[in-house]
């Protein structure tokens, strides 16, 4: 393996019925191996799956000239899905790493994920539901566990059933409207589902160590949301670090939260 390390696009995770899954693999230069692994959710609004449309301006080398092998999947969206297929897809992903890990070096047993927004709050269901029967779905290479053993969160929802109880649908119709499309319907309606894709609802002893970020004056997912998460969390012991980002809004520049994000996977998938 060269200095510059190696990528490899378009690998197939997950196949139903002839609707393939793709996944790009950065790997980091010759170094000790196995690697530990970052699973990046590129997913907007549980609408889009932006794998492809990242790749010109996404910082894999700040993952992999640390030593950290990087995935980047796609997810069945919505129209075309409702929850929780998505879940199903990003579970698919760590059974696959795990599944392929002697094959590209990796370590099975230090995965972590990452992810904005949708792909934040798909992210610490992950860390949140680590091998729940329920949201395994039938992406292949059943028998790998899906537990993980770090994540961050940036400003995902946490909470889908309590977002809908609250005034926020007044305030926020886009974020309700997509929260309603995920879940195939009014969220007030669809009560159970909305329970089960909550991050909040599955908060245990056993969830890995996460890393919470989020823009202080956030209008499209209420800062709040971050903060009964964090506070879940560490009423339950886990370790939890929120870091909320002074006068910043929905989205924000990488090279604002890169440091940290590196240091919190050091931390944890290095130890």
């Amino acid at each position: 393996m060269s200095n510059e390390g190696r990528t490899i696009l378009d690998l197939i995770y997950a196949d139903y019925d002839g609707l393939e899954l793709g996944l790009d693999l950065y790997l980091p230069p010759a170094a000790s191996t196995p690697f530990p692994t970052i699973m990046y959710i590129p997913v907007g609004g549980w609408r889009a799956s932006k794998r492809v449309d990242m790749r010109p301006q996404f910082a894999a080398h700040d993952f992999t000239q640390h030593g950290f092998a990087l995935a980047v999947i796609d997810c069945r969206v919505t129209p075309d899905v409702i929850a929780p297929a998505t879940v199903f897809d990003c579970k698919a992903g760590i059974r696959w790493l795990r599944a392929h890990a002697g094959e590209y070096g990796l370590d099975a047993n230090r995965i972590g994920t990452c992810g904005r927004s949708a792909g934040g709050h798909l992210s610490a269901l992950l860390a949140t539901t680590g091998d729940k029967a329920e949201l395994e779905g039938d992406g292949g290479n059943a028998g790998f566990s899906t537990v993980v053993q770090a994540a961050i969160d940036q400003c995902g929802p946490s909470d889908l059933e309590r977002m809908a109880d609250s005034d926020l649908a007044a305030k926020n119709p886009v974020l309700q409207e997509v929260t309603d499309n995920f879940v195939g319907g009014a969220t007030t309606v669809h009560r159970d589902l909305a329970r089960l894709v909550s991050p909040l609802r599955h908060v245990s002893a056993d969830c890995p160590p996460m890393l919470i970020i989020h823009g202080e004056i956030d209008p499209t997912v209420p800062l709040e949301e971050s903060l009964i998460f964090h506070d879940a969390l560490t009423a339950a012991g886990v370790d939890s670090t929120l870091n909320i980002l002074p006068g910043i809004e929905h989205g924000w520049n990488w090279n604002l939260t890169h440091d940290r994000i590196v240091e919190f996977f050091e931390r944890t998938l290095k130890a």
